[in-house]
């Protein structure tokens, strides 16, 4: 970048941020509002930031698959109750710190 910003950005607290429009049922709108306690932008960024991490993810796992062979679900099954057993232990643990 040549030290110009963007006409539709704009810095923001850490890095700069553009304006985008988006289309939303009406519906979809007001339930956003009605959990985005006053900051619809701060709500959709970190929703946006989930959906391409979650498909990322994905990309990766089809790699893996592509790569190693289908998981053992057998395997799979195992590892995700510890993987349960221990992040409830660990939102106990903060619990009983706080």
């Amino acid at each position: 970048m040549t030290g110009r910003v963007h006409r539709l950005s704009y810095p923001g607290r850490i890095v700069s941020v553009a304006k985008v429009s988006v289309s939303l049922p009406d519906a979809l709108l007001r339930d956003l509002r009605s959990v985005a306690h006053g900051n619809v932008s701060a709500f959709v960024s970190t929703a946006v930031r989930n959906e391409l991490d979650r498909r990322r993810l994905f990309a990766f796992l089809d790699e893996l698959e592509e790569e190693l062979g289908q998981a053992d679900e057998t395997e799979v099954a195992k590892y995700s109750e510890l993987f349960a057993a221990s992040a409830a232990t660990g939102k106990a643990h903060k619990a009983q710190s706080s």
